[in-house]
């Protein structure tokens, strides 16, 4: 099992903290660090400050040497499909072949409306996703690319220099059937968030069935988890921890007993071992624990001293 990182930008990230995290996670052996890609604060009328994610990447990408890094996710009612392309591809470039790319339809509408961005309804975002994953398909693999779609075009088009990866590393999260098509086509990661551990196991053979129906062989999909770093040697120390991400996440359960009662990955040590055994157990690769608490380096010690090697 690999662990990696996700800081969100948009909740009061500065840049010394992204840097330091970054730092503690390539000097302990995490797998990856990667960043949210928002304007405003999930509670839009916070008054937080939001770090540019693909200026985070770029930084990531000079600063460090081993850890893999990117987005989860840019929203395609965000980014054109060829501005995204572009950035990647250099990117990739940059940091020796170690980007990953998360890509995703948008969600947040009171974000939308308020910095001004288109918000279609949830199947035209979709239909956005396909095309935009096609065109940086297309150009990731191909030069002087023609590809007309609905919403985007090319002409006899090629972005130099060409990246170091020699296919685009496209992580893609959700649920619905039409996403898991789509991560059974595009792919190489498919990313589970926010879900118990009883259900990510039950959506693997859902998945292999998706993969499956589209040609791709199910063991070529990565499979991933992104989950809340809450684990302490006590329960007390887990009580903590929950109290300091729920200042970030006002959302999240707010005891031990309600994160049990959730099935989300946390708890003790034991417990957190236990649960990602069963993880592993149904493919999953990976974890990206969402570092909300950007203080705790001690819970990233943690994680390596007990947890790496589960």
């Amino acid at each position: 099992m690999r662990f990696g990182l996700l800081m969100e930008s948009q909740e009061g990230l500065t840049w010394a903290d992204l840097l330091r995290v970054a730092g503690s996670a390539e000097s302990l052996g995490l797998d990856g660090v990667y960043v949210s890609d928002h304007y405003g604060p999930v509670n839009i009328d916070d008054r937080r400050d939001v770090l540019p994610a693909w200026m985070e990447v770029a930084v990531l990408a000079a600063r460090t040497s081993r850890i893999r890094l990117g987005p989860l996710v840019s929203p395609v009612t965000f980014r054109h499909p060829v501005d995204l392309a572009h950035q990647a591809m250099s990117i990739d470039v940059l940091s020796g072949g170690r980007l990953d790319l998360g890509m995703g339809a948008g969600w947040h509408e009171d974000e939308h409306i308020r910095f001004g961005r288109p918000f279609p309804p949830a199947g035209v975002r979709m239909a956005m996703l396909e095309e935009s994953l096609e065109v940086v398909t297309r150009l990731w693999e191909g030069t002087q690319v023609n590809w007309q779609g609905e919403f985007y075009r090319l002409e006899n088009a090629t972005i130099l220099p060409r990246p170091l990866s020699p296919e685009p590393p496209i992580i893609l999260g959700g649920w619905g059937p039409r996403m898991l098509a789509l991560a059974a086509r595009y792919a190489r990661e498919w990313n589970c968030f926010y879900k118990s551990v009883d259900e990510v196991v039950e959506a693997q053979e859902v998945m292999d069935a998706t993969c499956r129906s589209v040609g791709r062989d199910p063991a070529t999909l990565n499979r991933s988890l992104m989950t809340p770093l809450i684990v302490g040697r006590s329960e007390a120390d887990v009580e903590e921890r929950i109290a300091r991400h729920r200042e970030v996440f006002a959302g999240l359960p707010s005891s031990l007993q309600e994160w049990r009662a959730s099935g989300f990955v946390g708890g003790t040590v034991t417990e957190v071992r236990e649960q990602l055994e069963r993880l592993a157990g149904c493919g999953i690769s990976r974890v990206i624990f969402e570092f909300n608490d950007v203080q705790d380096v001690p819970a990233l010690e943690l994680l390596v001293s007990d947890l790496v090697g589960s």
